[in-house]
């Protein structure tokens, strides 16, 4: 089946490749090998392991219209870990641009507010969570079926609706999405002088649980300079349940941003970056948790980020979420090197600081090791090369 599905991929980017010369396909190619400390699933032995992988971005972008921009985009990855090819769809959008408005239809992702790691106006994906992989360039790419009408009101103000497809309840035998389960929302986008000011809503049934059937997700965003970037938003999900005391104090975020590029001659550069999100009705105590299901929620995550670049086409990085209340972090370190024109080498050091019980830990209690959740036990090296044509 996934020869199959392989073949039919391959053959379809070669016909539309080949019937379109206006279009573009972009392949990236990576290889990476990865030596980590991690633990057995059925003893809890720790060991270190050691993982090869690799995959394959394909992307066909169509050109040939000022009014109408579409893409295809799937990864194929393979490796030591995998028993088969597995093939992801990314992308499958087509973008039309009418007189007075636009419309998105497809797989794809809305930026909602600003944020490279925490983004509390990301009511759409959600861009709050820690389980993430400090080595990518992008940290947030989830992406998902919708329709988006996105209609201008001035030359730096719109509004936007989306609407997003119901989920797929196999187990409970519905194997198409039911109408009635869809996600919908709205958001508005202008300029207050320098400063840019957003806000909307999302009627959000695809978080339901047992207990809540659907949140309501309210935010707001600004964004502006001032010596430097900055941004700053805020959101809340208050549920159909009648705690609504509970829910604005379990669901309220703040999120917040910094970012300085300093040039320091004509080829080298610094980045700063400096992110925080603040939950406020959340433990500013530490919590010394016995069993895997009592992960607690902490007051306070900073990401902060430092990037060197000494010539142009060498990057030397650090990078780190890090939690205050507990004391512990995960930190990122090392370099890319752009050795041809697309052809990258980069190495990474990822260790984990903390107590047993903490959010990152060095060495996790047995007790509280997950095989779902818990990779990486103390560190790991990864070493890749990249290739974009």
């Amino acid at each position: 089946m996934v020869k199959k599905q392989l073949l039919f991929c391959l053959l379809l980017f070669a016909i539309c490749s080949a019937a379109a010369a206006d279009n573009k396909l972009t392949i990236e190619t990576n290889i990476s090998t990865t030596a980590l400390q991690t633990r057995n699933a059925n003893t809890g032995d720790k060991y270190w392991g050691g993982i090869f992988t690799g995959y394959s971005d394909l992307s066909f972008k169509s050109s040939g219209s000022r009014n109408v921009k579409a893409d295809l985009a799937f990864t194929l990855t393979s490796g030591s870990i995998y028993d088969s090819p597995v093939i992801n769809l990314n992308r499958a959008y087509i973008k039309a641009r009418f007189p007075v408005f636009r419309v998105t239809a497809g797989k794809t992702r809305l930026s909602w507010g600003d944020g490279f790691v925490f983004n509390s106006a990301d009511v759409l994906f959600g861009s709050t969570g820690t389980n993430i992989n400090l080595t990518d360039s992008e940290i947030r790419t989830e992406t998902d079926w919708l329709v988006a009408v996105n209609v201008p009101i001035g030359s730096f103000s719109f509004i936007e609706g989306v609407i997003m497809a119901p989920d797929v309840d196999t187990i409970e035998g519905y194997y198409f999405g039911q109408i009635n389960k869809v996600s919908a929302g709205a958001r508005f986008y202008t300029k207050l002088g320098s400063v840019k000011l957003e806000g909307g809503y999302f009627f959000d049934q695809s978080t339901g649980t047992d207990d809540v059937d659907f949140y309501h997700k309210p935010y707001i965003a600004l964004q502006g300079n001032l010596f430097l970037d900055w941004y700053l938003s805020s959101s809340l999900g208050l549920s159909t349940t009648d705690n609504i005391e509970e829910d604005f104090e379990e669901n309220l975020n703040i999120s917040g941003g910094l970012f300085y590029l300093l040039p320091i001659n004509s080829i080298s550069s610094m980045t700063f970056r400096l992110e925080a999100l603040y939950r406020p009705f959340q433990n500013w105590s530490e919590i010394d948790r016995t069993t895997t299901e009592e992960e607690p929620e902490y007051a306070l995550l900073l990401y902060p980020e430092i990037t060197y670049s000494p010539i142009d086409t060498l990057n030397i990085s650090t990078r780190a979420v890090v939690s205050p209340v507990d004391g512990s972090a995960m930190l990122a370190a090392g370099c890319s090197w752009n050795i041809f024109e697309g052809f990258d080498l980069s190495l990474y050091t990822i260790a984990n600081i903390g107590d047993g019980s903490d959010t990152f830990s060095w060495n996790r209690d047995e007790d509280l090791w997950s095989t779902t959740d818990d990779v990486i036990d103390c560190g790991a090296v990864v070493i890749s090369i990249n290739y974009i044509y």
